[in-house]
């Protein structure tokens, strides 16, 4: 365990203390003694390499004038400035009631979370410390603090991860700060992405942590006490219910928790999903109601929801460019909601309606970021199993989103002798009961591709059935074959994702995005998102047969499934 030394001075190096009061001045990194011999070691350390110093008079005596005193430390990271020790508009030393609000401190330097905690409490805030993230976890949920502030580098958990897991624990109405020495750009963001309300810097004055503390102290509580003056949890009957007085009056605000639904953005399957605007972090988020489709009425209850609710926190967890970020999921008995990234555009299918298609100079860029977004998934083991146009959103300012990750997946694994899916975009070996893993997100990539590139599906049919028949009885035609003229390297890397037997198919990710990316720098090709009136129109009466993209439970029968069409 590393030593922390703690003095009080005006700056890095300005003064050193004891329980006596100021002792000296001088330049260079400066130590004061608590009385150990670890911290005279420490001390001496600090002696031997700063310059002389001056004789500052000690307590009671005039002290020279100097700008607020700050707390600093010398641990297993060197010395680094941690905050502000009193505060300018309090007497030190008075006794706290807690009224400012309730604060778990999470650090796992000893020393500095008792100095940083007796400053708040002189400050007025009640304070409960843990030493790291499994004891904050176990803290936050025996005392429901209003803020966690925490820091970034800790053993065994960080912050970034523990504030993944608060998140994700159904914890979304407890603003969650980091004070941190860790204050590269990049390093902030990483905590802002991980579901932080805010990020400070070390040093940071109490008089800025205070007011930031204070800020989300009022904020939580006012929503808290909005909560309880509003209706019962919702359920989905209620869900429906605000579909329901959105589409007769278009408009109107509802509200579904601290979120404001204005309006519709979709509907599938399995629910509908809202633009809605979220009242704690002021920010517009697309909120998806996930309920019992067709054919689920056997397996669904409360336990399912639940688990479902737990798959997609951990499908949050879960960060890339090319995947809608999932802030927050909610449970009722009967049906759920997750928060997610709003996309401020649409869907791939909203673009290609109508027979419309892309050139491969917009195709393959788009294919590449959704190759890119499946190899990141596929290395840890999330599966997305529906990947199709409609869960393909494209952004006005170019970004190229898949989402929906988790839902399918958890929904099918369900599931006995069954499967759900959406008809053109499932592989044979589902269809035949076999297991349908990353070659089989693979294979729903292909059918993407040929329908970007030829404003057709892949496997045609008037519903579900022929959908199902064509893709478990017939090869998807080459690109050439239905009058698409693209260069021949993305004709076989269509023709190669298609493939029937997946031990023949593409099926690495990472390879796959690999070399979309060579064949973008070759051609000099670059995503920009034409408008839906400028996509390209497939000459072809199957253009305009059904796409299938809602999805459908799949029973399977005791009869053995038709033969793989033979390689040709």
């Amino acid at each position: 365990m590393s030593t922390t030394v703690l003095v009080r001075g005006s700056e890095p190096g300005a003064a050193g203390t004891t329980a006596a009061g100021w002792e000296t001045v001088g330049g260079g990194p400066r130590v004061g003694s608590c009385g150990s011999p670890e911290c005279a070691s420490a001390g001496a350390t600090a002696a031997s390499t700063r310059p002389a110093a001056k004789v500052r008079p000690r307590s009671g005596e005039r002290k020279e004038a100097s700008s607020e005193p700050r707390l600093y430390a010398v641990g297993a990271r060197g010395p680094t400035i941690f905050s502000i020790l009193a505060h300018p508009h309090m007497s030190v030393g008075a006794a706290s009631n807690g009224g400012r609000g309730r604060i778990l401190l999470v650090d796992d330097e000893p020393a500095l979370l008792e100095m940083l905690g007796q400053a708040l409490e002189e400050a007025g805030f009640l304070v409960d410390t843990a030493k790291d993230g499994s004891e904050a976890l176990i803290r936050l949920g025996a005392m429901a603090p209003d803020v966690v502030v925490a820091d970034v580098d800790m053993p065994v958990m960080d912050g970034y991860e523990l504030c993944r897991r608060v998140r994700a624990g159904g914890h979304a109405d407890i603003p969650f700060l980091f004070c941190s020495g860790r204050g590269e750009p990049d390093q902030r963001l990483e905590g802002l992405q991980a579901g932080a309300d805010d990020y400070l810097v070390k040093p940071a004055a109490i008089d800025e942590l205070v007011l930031k503390l204070q800020r989300q102290v009022g904020r939580v509580r006012r929503l808290r006490a909005a909560g309880r003056g509003a209706p019962p949890p919702i359920d989905a009957l209620a869900l429906a219910a605000i579909e329901t007085r959105l589409e007769r009056r278009p408009g109107e605000v509802a509200r579904l928790g601290r979120f404001e639904v204005r309006g519709i953005l979709g509907r599938g399957s399995m629910g509908t999903v809202f633009r809605a605007w979220d009242l704690k972090l002021e920010r517009w988020v697309a909120v998806k109601t996930v309920r019992a489709a067709a054919g689920m009425a056997s397996i669904w209850d409360e336990d399912l929801v639940r688990r479902l609710v737990n798959e997609a926190a951990m499908a949050a967890r879960f960060n890339h460019p090319h995947v809608v970020t999932v802030h927050d999921v909610h449970d009722a008995a009967d049906a759920a909601y997750v928060v997610m990234e709003f996309v401020d555009g649409l869907s791939l299918q909203a673009l290609l309606r109508n027979g419309g298609r892309l050139g491969p100079e917009d195709a393959v860029p788009l294919l590449a970021a959704l190759a890119s977004a499946l190899s990141a998934a596929h290395t840890i083991d999330l599966v997305h199993r529906d990947v199709k146009p409609h869960n393909i959103l494209l952004g006005h300012e170019g970004a190229i989103k898949l989402t929906d990750f988790g839902i399918a997946s958890f929904v099918s694994s369900q599931m006995h002798n069954a499967l759900f899916g959406t008809p053109g975009y499932l592989p044979p070996e589902a269809l035949r009961g076999g297991h349908a893993g990353a070659a089989g997100d693979l294979f729903a990539l292909g059918a993407v591709a040929f329908r970007c590139l030829s404003g057709r599906a892949a496997f045609p049919g008037r519903g579900p059935g022929e959908i199902l028949a064509s893709t478990l009885r017939t090869r998807a035609p080459r690109l050439r074959e239905v009058g698409v003229d693209v260069p021949p390297e993305v004709e076989a890397i269509v023709a190669g994702l298609l493939e029937p037997d997946p031990t023949n198919r593409i099926g690495d990710a990472l390879l796959l995005a690999a070399e979309l990316e060579r064949l973008i720098t070759l051609w000099r090709w670059r995503w920009t998102m034409p408008p839906p009136s400028l996509t390209r129109t497939a000459t072809d009466p199957a253009a305009h047969a059904t796409d299938g993209h809602a999805q459908v439970v799949i029973n399977f029968s005791d009869e053995p499934p038709p033969s793989p069409p033979e390689n040709t």
